[in-house]
C-alpha cells in the first residue's frame, strides 16, 4: 500500500518516512523558493531529533548567496566532507521539484526533472527514518513512491535485469529515475 502524501507542511518540519528508505524508494518534494531566499535544507535523518540533531544520511543545503547545493552527512554531531559541485539549478522566486531516489549504493537527486547528483551512502540507508526541511522555502507536496521490496531484493548490488518479453519499465522524473521496485 502506498504511503499517503503530505500536503502543505509548515516549514520548519520533521516528518517520519513511512516504511523508511530502501532501494527503489523515492521521495518527491515540490515547493517554491521565495524571491529573497538565502538558503534552505532538506535532510534525510536517522531519527526525529533536531536539537541535539540526530545523524543525517543526506543533507541538501540550497545556498542562493553562494549559488551552490551542499551535500553532506552528519554523524554524532560531526559533519563530513562537503560536496558543492554542480552549481545552483534552482532559482529564487520559482517553483521546484526535488526527487531523492534510494539505490543500493547511493542516493540519486534530480532537480526540476534533471539528474543533479549521486551521493554515495555514508550512513546505512536502513537507518533513515525521517525527513526535515527548514529555511527559506515553501512546500506544497511531499510524496513517497515505491513499495517495500521483498527482503531478497533489498540488499542486492545491482537492479534486476528486465527481459526482452515486454516494454522497458516506465520512466518518471529525470533520466535514471525509473519506477521504484513494486510500484506500478
Amino acid at each position: 500500500m502506498a504511503a499517503p502524501p503530505i500536503y502543505n507542511p509548515v516549514v520548519p518540519c520533521v516528518h517520519p518516512i513511512p516504511g523508511g528508505m530502501f532501494p527503489g524508494r523515492m521521495i518527491r518534494f515540490q515547493g517554491s523558493v521565495p524571491p529573497g531566499a538565502q538558503r534552505f535544507a532538506i535532510n534525510l535523518q536517522c531519527g526525529p531529533g533536531t536539537d541535539p540533531r540526530d545523524d543525517i544520511a543526506l543533507h541538501l543545503n540550497f545556498r542562493f548567496v553562494e549559488m551552490c547545493v551542499v551535500r553532506n552527512h552528519l554523524t554524532s554531531m560531526n559533519w563530513g566532507v562537503e560536496d558543492t559541485s554542480g552549481g545552483m539549478p534552482l532559482a529564487r522566486g520559482e517553483p521546484f521539484e526535488a526527487l531523492v531516489l534510494c539505490e543500493p549504493q547511493s542516493l540519486k537527486v534530480a532537480l526540476n526533472g534533471v539528474h543533479f547528483c549521486e551521493f554515495p551512502h555514508r550512513l546505512h540507508y536502513q537507518n533513515i527514518s525521517h525527513f526535515t526541511v527548514d529555511g527559506d522555502v515553501m512546500l506544497q507536496f511531499v510524496g513517497f513512491e515505491g513499495a517495500q521490496a521483498p527482503p531478497s531484493q533489498v540488499f542486492m548490488s545491482e537492479p534486476p535485469a528486465y527481459g526482452s518479453y515486454g516494454a522497458p519499465p516506465p520512466v518518471y522524473g529525470a533520466p535514471g529515475y525509473s519506477a521504484p521496485q513494486g510500484f506500478y
